[in-house]
């Protein structure tokens, strides 16, 4: 099978992916509160393990802090999904609070009206105005934020996959 084939068929995975988590978002906020929660539970063990094999006492003490952060996030994750959805909302709420504020204040600091300064504003104010929705109602954004954000993710890299297949076909990849 040639690289053009296969990207444009995990593309096509990818968008039935996207339309399935558009269509369920309580679903894929689920699905991805547990996958974040078996990864911080993965990394807690490597920690774990890095802590033991480490050969610095002050390098054992801190891996073993992270690996305790870690693996008690883990399992909380993965024992309480739902509860887990609103704590990770409310943190991407916040980044898109954060995020937000900073592009604003990169492009009015910009040098000149040119069309990049005013995309980084509007970037900005996008950025705040989803922050400020995931706040208004986090019952809501919890349950649905990380599914259409999921949903959209999984649109956007099909779609690019898909084009990037068509570019390999015609370049002979």
């Amino acid at each position: 099978m040639k690289a053009s084939t296969g990207l444009s068929i995990v593309g096509v995975l990818l968008i039935l992916g996207g339309i399935l988590a558009l269509a369920n978002p309580l679903a894929a906020s689920l699905a991805v509160t547990t996958l974040v929660g078996f990864f911080f539970l993965l990394a807690g063990v490597i920690q774990a393990w890095a802590a033991f094999e480490g050969s610095a006492p002050g390098g054992r003490f801190w891996n073993g802090i992270w690996a305790l952060l870690g693996v008690v996030a883990g399992v909380w994750l993965l024992a309480n999904p739902l509860e887990g959805t609103v704590s990770l909302a409310l943190m991407l709420g916040f980044v898109f609070l954060v995020t937000g504020v900073m592009r604003i204040a990169l492009g009015l600091s910009m040098a000149g009206g040119g069309a990049t300064r005013w995309m980084l504003v509007l970037s900005g104010v996008a950025g705040i105005v989803i922050g400020v929705l995931v706040f208004s109602d986090i019952a809501q954004a919890a349950t649905q934020f990380l599914g259409l954000l999921l949903g959209i993710e999984l649109l956007s890299q099909g779609i690019a996959l898909i084009l990037l297949g068509g570019i390999g076909r015609r370049g002979g990849f």
